[in-house]
């Protein structure tokens, strides 16, 4: 088809086909197949479809970026609209979503080591792989990843090359600056976790400090993932677990700002939650640790709280039950939307408190 089409154009004229058309097609597909059937569909092809639209990155003009000149944390974005982590693993997007017009870019969530994430067996062992489905009356998507990844130093590789090709230096954070609005205002974030199979937590903290360290130089902002839904951060419960989320923000603040102090930059850090409890104390609690920002949400897990179509209940129900998972997307935009807002306001308030 590719040949037909006629060379690197016609690449992105099949993978734009094949997307309108799958768009088109899901609900038919939910209809007729198996659950089973569905899920292992779209669980084979994802890496295969991520793969070609990196590929097509290159293949003729885009549209021009929109800029509307955006300052956080110090940084400088073209626009407000990127991709969260989870869907650009290893950074072999970033020329996909440069080019696409997006604002900013996040890479991962990376590890330490290579990891192939939660493996399941499909069609009685036809194909073993990552599990995740789309839900395609609601536009939500249920996955079970549990965080692949080739390891940091590919995904770094992978970033400095993006760099070198356009032009898009490392920012440093500096405040009060007007926002800038050429391509170099392309801000690559690298969100980071201790590895899965690292049982021991001081291992697993490690780890962390270690991607941290590599990841300081090419990265223009660092988000720690504290809420993965599909494996096990270890720890405890109640006070015993935010005795431990300290001293892990603790550890990796003192990183970075060894760092900044030895004459690199200081370089703005997030925490992504899969809850944020009570908005003001999770922020403060952040703020006083020295973390520059919050992400809201992660997927969830709580499912009969979300309203879903018959037809999408049945899917999560059958999903579930064998791969459990986390569930994304419209459906859960309301409480995500609620939580960043209450977020928003109590980071205003502690703003305010320090001027």
């Amino acid at each position: 088809a590719y040949a037909a089409q006629g060379g690197d154009e016609g690449r992105r004229s099949v993978l734009l086909g094949l997307a309108r058309a799958d768009e088109q097609l899901r609900p038919a597909l939910a209809a007729l197949l198996p659950a089973e059937a569905f899920v292992a569909l779209y669980s084979a092809s994802r890496t295969p479809f991520l793969g070609a639209l990196a590929a097509s990155a290159g293949c003729g003009a885009l549209p021009s970026a929109p800029s509307i000149g955006l300052r956080a944390m110090g940084l400088s974005f073209r626009n407000d609209l990127g991709n969260a982590a989870g869907l650009d693993k290893d950074g072999t997007l970033l020329d996909f979503n440069y080019a696409l017009g997006a604002g900013y870019a996040v890479v991962g969530t990376v590890l330490s080591d290579p990891h192939s994430g939660n493996l399941f067996d499909f069609l009685g062992g036809l194909w073993r792989g990552n599990a995740w489905t789309p839900l395609p009356s609601s536009g939500g998507a249920l996955n079970s990843l549990g965080l692949p990844s080739k390891g940091v130093e590919p995904a770094l590789r992978n970033i400095a090359a993006f760099r070198e090709r356009h032009g898009v230096p490392p920012q440093r954070a500096e405040h009060g600056r007007p926002a800038g609005d050429g391509g170099a205002s392309f801000p690559v974030g690298v969100s980071i976790m201790g590895h899965p199979a690292h049982g021991d937590p001081a291992d697993k903290l490690e780890g962390v400090l270690r991607c941290v360290r590599l990841c300081l130089p090419l990265a223009d902002f660092i988000e720690i993932n504290e809420s993965c839904p599909n494996v096990h951060h270890g720890g405890g419960h109640g006070g015993d677990a935010t005795a431990e989320l300290r001293k892990r923000l603790e550890a990796i603040v003192a990183e970075r700002d060894a760092a900044a102090r030895g004459g690199g930059r200081r370089v703005p850090l997030l925490v992504k939650l899969g809850d944020l409890g009570e908005a003001e104390g999770t922020v403060r609690f952040l703020s006083r640790l020295g973390i520059d920002g919050v992400v809201a949400l992660n997927t969830q897990k709580d499912y009969a709280s979300f309203e879903l179509p018959p037809a999408d209940r049945a899917l999560l129900d059958s999903y579930t039950a064998r791969y459990g998972g986390g569930l994304s997307g419209p459906p859960i935009l309301d409480r995500s939307s609620a939580q960043a807002a209450a977020a928003q306001a109590a980071a205003a308030g502690v703003q305010a408190a320090a001027s």
